[in-house]
């Protein structure tokens, strides 16, 4: 009988995985690496945090998080875009001047850009690319997304998802008739790679990126992917699903009174607005 992979060690080997083929497609093997962690933010898909973890001989590593909780309602494409999204905070953090903390300034807008991620405050085109909160979308002819779609060619998945998602509150049908064009290339899982010759891999390695390489023909593929949870995956739906809106985690109820002032409370609560003297009721 075959012995099960332990969970934590298959899933943060994947994240590893990503993380090690970024950084030599986006960013030329620069960054020196990281510690990952799991966070459940409502309000973050995932951030870096500088030197957050330390040795007992003292050495420091960066920490970049990712929230598991949409893993099943974003397309895969969208999840590794935030893997990539911090590692260019890593990148501003050791080679560029970081902004204060929070801040996406144009040095840090100019990088996603270069990468293929173009910066926007509410995850479409035309939004603002500097501010405090940024998400971003991935540019169709960028080098991020020709990276990802030859990484997901390989033995690389996600494998492990959170059952009790959140729906993501970024829309997607700008691109939905958008599509890239890749050839068939293999690249080596974590597992192929560490028992395959070095020669070997990189003579494949060499001829699969090549250009001008007949190692196939490209075809044209969508720029997103369905999410997973669309294909059967046995998580429980999310209550806003299809709404694209955040869940609600906060346990607070939005109530609204006659002269549409609003305001958020627990669930439940009476009270009276002076203005309008009409009472809070929740807010459909």
């Amino acid at each position: 009988m075959r012995k099960m992979t332990p969970p934590t060690q298959e899933h943060y080997g994947e994240l590893s995985h990503a993380y090690d083929f970024f950084n030599e497609r986006l960013f030329g093997g620069a960054l020196p690496g990281c510690l990952f962690t799991l966070q459940r933010n409502s309000r973050s898909m995932g951030y870096f945090s500088h030197e957050r973890f330390v040795k007992r001989d003292n050495i420091r590593t960066d920490e970049i998080a990712l929230n598991p909780e949409y893993f099943a309602t974003r397309p895969v494409e969208d999840v590794l875009s935030t893997l990539a999204h911090e590692q260019v905070h890593q990148w501003q953090q050791h080679f560029g001047t970081p902004p204060r903390r929070g801040y996406h300034d144009q040095e840090f807008a100019a990088k996603m850009q270069a990468v293929g991620l173009m910066p926007s405050h509410t995850g479409t085109p035309g939004g603002k690319t500097t501010g405090e909160k940024m998400s971003h979308y991935i540019l169709p002819d960028g080098l991020f997304i020709r990276a990802c779609k030859e990484l997901l060619q390989s033995s690389f998945g996600i494998v492990w998802y959170d059952r009790f998602p959140v729906q993501t509150a970024k829309e997607y049908e700008f691109a939905a008739d958008t599509t890239v064009r890749i050839s068939p290339i293999s690249v080596p899982s974590p597992a192929q790679a560490e028992n395959a010759p070095e020669e070997t891999l990189e003579m494949e390695a060499s001829q699969a990126y090549a250009p001008g390489s007949d190692a196939g023909v490209e075809s044209a593929v969508p720029l997103y992917s369905a999410p997973p949870i669309e294909s059967g995956l046995d998580v429980e739906r999310p209550a806003t699903a299809g709404a694209a809106k955040k869940a609600n985690t906060s346990n607070r109820t939005k109530y609204v009174c006659g002269c549409k002032t609003a305001i958020w409370a627990k669930s439940g609560i009476k009270v009276r607005c002076e203005a309008c003297n009409g009472l809070f009721v929740a807010a459909a």
